[in-house]
């Protein structure tokens, strides 16, 4: 027979009304269900962080754990993570946010996105290509490789026993591409040259692959190892690594790029629209349509041209907005004689931002940043570069940039690049999350789209505020970058969903933005063939941030402290736009009562 205390804690959960019950026994069942909700949400996330431990390569790299296993990017693979998902959110389905604390409450929340994302993964398992340069874990894996720390003579089999599943890894990919092209879904002919060319830049003379282990990489290791160690690595990359990378770049040179689509985007396959709409919900974590994120680009353009037009005339340049483009596009100020130039300006724009922070932040991280060359193999595929957060092997963070085809590396907008990518953008918003050992393990890994890539652009913006762009060229780069961006929303949605063809989203970037006719073609291609829809989050991401912070402008008045306000955002590490407004809401409250309690 159950217990009266159990009976209350029952009707507690259930949210009903406890008559005839003293404020006492209220009080107690309250207490007890609210432990109890506490306690089933803490084993969920600590199942969720087992989960992500073992699927997450990324994540084992970073935090020094051991690695034996690649990727697996099968079927079964994916339908495991589907199931897992719905084990998830049946988990959760009992649990009421009232009988949570405020952080308990967001975790909630985002462990049931994350359970609804999951559930996912199976069903669109066919719309995704594992061969394209941003989408691959090709890049991940690699880096397994070659941060490969070798300690005892163990390290050296266990690296042989992981190369030695390296093969398997590549076919693997192969054989998606060919089960996918017999369901009539091929990559566009346009991508298939650039992931040819990925696959064959990774192949080389075994003493030359990346691969192979430098001696200086071995002192720890005993001499007498060290040869046969050698041996057996080139081995494996002659006999099997290089085969298997060949097979698969024919393959997609070959047959497949002979039958692939002219045309770009996820609208053209089965499934292909609903799929978009799903990605476009996923990056953004907003309800919004494609055509929604579309009519908002272009408004954004025209607002960001007008402005543009401003700074052309402040400087005295005579011609047409095109004109002023291609100007300041070839200006000799802004065009790198060498790839450590670009390096240097992208530092001294950090340096330049470093005094101001105080003034902004409250809290900044204890990791330091740092600025590094991208890899040769990678800087044919990617536009620029990407932030690569401290990890077990390094404790500094570093945006790696690109520094090939310098006559298209225009540094007009260096500072603004820098400003997103380091500090105050996704440096403090990465290292900040990572530091912060209240949050459960699994927030500190999280990486919502909408939140990670809209506080960059919103850390680029902000850096005007800071007296960042005070001469009118530095603020010509920052309209740029944002126009860039904000043509992103146009094209992306425009090829997806909106039937656009490549020519036509080139023209629009061409005639709207600064961006040389290389960075174009790659970025047209990473939206429409590569990771569509995960270009629509900076901007969006961005604004809605911007629109928390007029919210808490307009509540609090005088009382408002920017610092506060940025560590709050910043405290409790990403997390969907819908809850970040409900943690904004929060924040409001709390200063609200710490003001009046003074």
């Amino acid at each position: 027979m159950k217990t009266a205390a159990a009976a209350l804690v029952f009707l507690v959960t259930l949210g009903i009304a406890i008559p005839n019950s003293s404020g006492r026994e209220r009080s107690a069942a309250v207490a007890v269900a609210n432990t109890r909700s506490s306690g089933v949400l803490a084993n969920a996330e600590k199942d969720y962080w087992e989960f992500l431990q073992k699927r997450s390569l990324d994540l084992r790299l970073e935090l020094g754990l051991p690695i034996e296993e690649l990727p697996d990017l099968s079927e079964t693979r994916a339908r495991e993570d589907a199931e897992y998902g719905v084990e998830l959110v049946q988990r959760l389905r009992g649990l009421r946010e009232v009988e949570l604390s405020h952080e308990e409450s967001l975790s909630l929340a985002m462990l049931r996105e994350e359970g609804r994302n999951l559930l996912d993964s199976h069903r669109d398992y066919w719309l995704t290509f594992p061969v394209t340069p941003y989408a691959s874990p090709m890049r991940v894996v690699h880096q397994v490789f070659t941060s490969w720390r070798f300690r005892t003579p163990e390290d050296l089999d266990r690296y042989v026993r992981l190369l030695s599943r390296y093969p398997a890894f590549v076919r693997q990919m192969e054989e998606k591409l060919r089960a996918q092209a017999k369901r009539g879904i091929r990559v566009p002919k346009p991508e298939t040259a650039l992931v040819a060319e990925t696959c064959r830049a990774v192949i080389g003379e075994p003493a030359e692959s990346l691969f192979f282990v430098r001696s200086e990489r071995l002192e720890q290791e005993p001499e007498q190892d060290r040869a046969t160690f050698a041996k057996r690595v080139e081995g494996l990359v002659s006999s099997r690594i290089n085969p298997a990378l060949e097979s698969l770049a024919s393959y997609v040179a070959g047959d497949y790029a002979a039958k692939a689509p002219s045309a770009v985007g996820l609208g053209q396959y089965p499934g292909g629209r609903a799929y978009y709409q799903r990605l476009v919900r996923f990056h953004t974590t907003l309800d919004v349509t494609p055509e929604e994120v579309h009519r908002l680009g272009l408004a954004e353009v025209d607002r960001l041209n007008g402005e543009l037009g401003e700074i052309q005339a402040a400087v005295g340049f005579q011609g047409t907005l095109a004109e002023f483009r291609r100007h300041i596009r070839i200006d000799p100020r802004f065009v790198p004689k060498t790839a450590d130039e670009i390096g240097e300006r992208l530092l001294a724009a950090q340096k330049h931002i470093e005094a101001k922070i105080p003034f902004y932040f409250g809290k900044t991280p204890s990791a330091p940043a740092g600025i590094r060359r991208l890899s040769p193999d990678l800087e044919r595929g990617m536009t620029y570069g990407f932030y690569q957060a401290p990890t077990a092997s390094d404790p500094r963070g570093y945006y790696y940039y690109n520094g090939s085809s310098l006559a298209d590396r225009s540094l007009l907008s260096a500072a603004a690049l820098i400003y997103h990518e380091l500090v105050p953008g996704h440096h403090f918003q990465i290292c900040l999350q990572k530091e912060n050992s209240d949050l459960p393990s699994f927030r500190r890994e999280a990486a919502w789209t909408a939140y990670t890539e809209g506080w960059g652009e919103y850390a680029s913006s902000l850096a005007g505020e800071m007296g960042m762009y005070e001469d009118p060229y530095d603020r010509a780069g920052r309209l740029v970058m944002d126009a860039f961006l904000c043509a992103r929303l146009v094209v992306d949605t425009g090829m997806n969903a909106l039937g656009w063809s490549r020519a036509r989203a080139v023209a629009y970037m061409k005639e709207n933005t600064l961006e040389s006719d290389t960075q174009i073609a790659t970025e047209t291609l990473r939206y429409s063939c590569d990771i569509p829809g995960q270009a629509l989050a900076y901007k969006m991401g961005a604004a809605k941030i911007r629109d928390l912070r007029a919210r808490a402008q307009r509540a609090l008045g005088p009382s408002f402290d920017i610092r506060r306000f940025h560590d709050v955002v910043l405290g409790s590490g990403p997390m969907p736009m819908a809850v970040l407004e409900r943690h904004v809401d929060w924040f409001i409250e709390s200063e609200r009562l710490r003001t009046t309690s003074r």
